[in-house]
């Protein structure tokens, strides 16, 4: 099984692969530092001709270094119509830096695409000023949106 994600992603998604024990592949972005379907696409296509199970992408609203936002409507094209439990690819959008000014009208267009994920997290002590680091992570199961909450007590820290 292998799983993607951009070069600026945050280093968390690299470590979270080598503790699922699944081969992460950094992808080159454009000149933006935004990761594109055409990249993927041609990862996916190279992976599968040596035989490999394409199974995760790692798309981010927002990379830590620069502010840069994945094209989540590419990828999730590059990711196909096949659902998951078919062997479809998973997309998971990480929104954890500035996921939270997503809330705001004149920022929703950067959700475009958003549709096409199987789950997305934001942390909210990022922007609005909450205490603690709580994540959300939301999944999209069978069209309901299912909150999974976890507390620092249940987080590994660094």
């Amino acid at each position: 099984m292998v799983c993607y994600t951009s070069e600026q992603a945050n280093s968390s998604v690299w470590r979270a692969g080598l503790l699922a024990g699944i081969k992460m592949r950094k992808l080159k972005p454009d000149e933006a530092g935004c990761l594109r379907g055409e990249a993927l696409a041609a990862a996916i296509a190279e992976d599968r001709a040596k035989g490999l199970r394409p199974c995760c992408v790692i798309a981010t609203l927002g990379t830590t270094g620069t502010c840069a936002f994945d094209n989540v409507p590419e990828l999730g094209e590059a990711c196909g119509e096949l659902p998951v439990e078919d062997g479809g690819i998973w997309l998971h959008v990480d929104a954890a830096y500035a996921g939270a000014a997503l809330v705001c009208p004149e920022f929703r267009w950067m959700l475009n695409g958003i549709e096409r994920c199987d789950s997305f997290d934001v942390n909210a002590h990022k922007w609005m000023q909450v205490r603690n680091s709580t994540p959300l992570y939301l999944q999209l199961l069978k069209y309901q949106y299912l909150p999974l909450v976890l507390y620092p007590s249940q987080t590994l820290m660094h």
